[in-house]
């Protein structure tokens, strides 16, 4: 089962070497583990939307879909797993 968080919630994220998440901070904190990483691009009512998304384990127990608004260069997480 998932949940949706709507509206997303704002996180600050610490990036490896490689530009992989590595630890999130905010509503949700502690060390990520990268699962998969997927972009979408589409424009949304003629605005266009770019966001980088990313399954991670987070603190080895929490399943959560995370994504970077391209253009405004912030994280959000969006979905949780239970």
């Amino acid at each position: 089962m998932t949940k949706l968080i709507i509206p997303p919630t704002a996180i600050d994220v610490t990036l490896d070497h490689g530009g992989a998440p590595i630890a999130i901070a905010g509503a949700f904190n502690g060390s990520i583990e990268p699962i998969a990483r997927w972009k979408i691009e589409g424009s949304w009512w003629d605005r266009p939307v770019v966001r980088e998304y990313w399954k991670v384990l987070l603190n080895s127990t929490l399943l959560c879909e995370l994504y970077q608004d391209m253009s405004r260069k912030e994280w959000f997480v969006e979905r949780v797993y239970d």
